[in-house]
């Protein structure tokens, strides 16, 4: 009874159960293990497009640098008239028919040389002792110069490369002396220009290559002192009477640049003696040359020294276009002195350095440097040609020259100056204002 008692009350319980919890109460209770909910999984957010990152821009090439130009620079150095008086030769006779005048180059030597080309006027002949002609024979001074070969070797060896022979003495032992002359230059490794052998030698313009550069060197004479060149011999020396014309100058410049000349320098004996100016004339014959191309003008015969001048004119393509005279160089070597003479401007001389450059990629060439040293002939030692900048600056003593003669020296040095400024060289050079 108890029994039945027991299992009635568990009926009841297990019904209570059922009622209150359910299926899923029961579900639980028996499977010993309650049902969690899992919870709603949060929503993720929606990832962001991928944005494509632009590459960096590449970065522009460097310019490529501007080649540098290929210039090339020729100094060119200019001296005056060479002569030899009997004084002079006398003094280099050394015995057994030798001469030597080496020792009037001694000094002056080292500033020719620091020039890459050097050209000088030749003043005189050298045709040998055996030609006699117009009554003189030998070696001789004024008034019809021959010299020893000997003086060619010395200017040769002193630096000089080239020397002009378009002059008043050119004639002095007639044309077989001026082909002597043109022979016994050429054996000293001189380059003779302005007298030539033959008609074929005188169409041929003397052109000089230095680096890349190429200088044209011209000579012509307004006088033979009357000596007339032979009939038919027209080519042996460059000669326009007191240059009534220029057009045979003109012709020869326009033959040199068509046969590639740079820059063309042209040797004129020309002028006065013995006068620090140039006559009117002078002054005109050079501005038609300015104009008709002549970049460089060298004047000789007036034994003194005088001016420089600029001249400027348009050239093809509308630039400026420089030129520059210089209408005396005065005497680098002579026995010419004062009171011997009417004037001290004969013992003074002008060594002219003229720098020129080439643009090797435009083919353009100008002057772009001008400098030049006055110098003195002592003639006590040998004829010395002496630069006076050295002897004045440095010690005298070294030249032998006592108070008297630097104070004459030092006063001659300032008036030479003075003569080649005159006509506003440095002044309006173009050269001024250059960096």
């Amino acid at each position: 009874m108890q029994r039945f008692a027991i299992a009635v009350s568990l009926i009841v319980l297990l019904a209570l159960a059922v009622f209150v919890f359910g299926g899923t109460g029961l579900h639980s209770l028996f499977a010993g293990t309650p049902e969690v909910e899992e919870p709603e999984e949060e929503a993720l957010p929606e990832p962001e497009p991928e944005v494509e990152e632009e590459p960096e821009p590449e970065p522009e090439p460097e310019p490529e640098p501007e080649p540098e130009p290929d210039l090339r620079t020729v100094l060119l150095a200019s001296a005056g008239d060479i002569t030899a008086h009997l004084t002079q030769i006398g003094q280099a006779h050394v015995g057994d028919g030798q001469y030597d005048f080496h020792p009037s180059f001694e000094a002056i030597a080292p500033h020719l040389r620091r020039a890459d080309l050097a050209v000088g006027n030749f003043e005189t002949c050298q045709a040998g002792p055996e030609i006699r002609f117009l009554g003189y024979q030998g070696y001789t001074g004024y008034p019809c110069f021959n010299a020893p070969v000997e003086l060619g070797e010395a200017v040769a060896g002193a630096g000089i490369d080239l020397v002009s022979f378009a002059h008043n003495h050119s004639l002095d032992r007639g044309l077989s002396g001026l082909k002597n002359t043109l022979e016994n230059l050429r054996a000293t490794g001189l380059i003779p220009f302005g007298a030539h052998m033959d008609e074929e030698e005188k169409d041929e313009p003397i052109i000089v290559e230095v680096d890349g550069v190429n200088i044209a060197f011209l000579s012509w004479t307004f006088s033979t002192n009357a000596i007339p060149v032979p009939e038919g011999h027209e080519y042996a020396v460059n000669y326009i009477e007191n240059f009534h014309t220029v057009e045979p100058i003109i012709e020869e410049m326009d033959r040199a640049r068509e046969a590639g000349a740079d820059l063309v320098a042209i040797s004129m004996h020309w002028g006065n003696m013995y006068v620090s100016e140039p006559q009117p004339h002078t002054r005109q014959v050079a501005e038609e040359l300015a104009a008709a191309g002549a970049d460089l003008i060298l004047g000789g015969h007036p034994h003194a020294i005088q001016p420089m001048e600029w001249f400027f004119n348009e050239d093809e393509a509308g630039n400026q276009r420089p030129s520059l005279v210089i209408y005396s160089m005065g005497n680098f070597l002579s026995n010419q002195h004062y009171p011997a003479n009417p004037t001290d401007l004969v013992e003074y001389g002008v060594l002219l350095y003229v720098e020129i450059t080439k643009d090797m990629d435009e083919g353009k060439t100008w002057i772009s440097d001008v400098d030049y040293e006055i110098t003195w002939v002592q003639r006590s030692h040998r004829h010395r040609i002496i630069p006076l900048s050295e002897a004045l600056d440095g010690d005298p003593a070294v030249y032998d020259l006592d108070a008297a003669t630097v104070t004459k020296l030092t006063d001659g040095y300032h008036r030479m100056v003075e003569i080649l400024e005159k006509y506003g060289f440095s002044e309006d050079s173009p050269l001024r204002d250059r960096d």
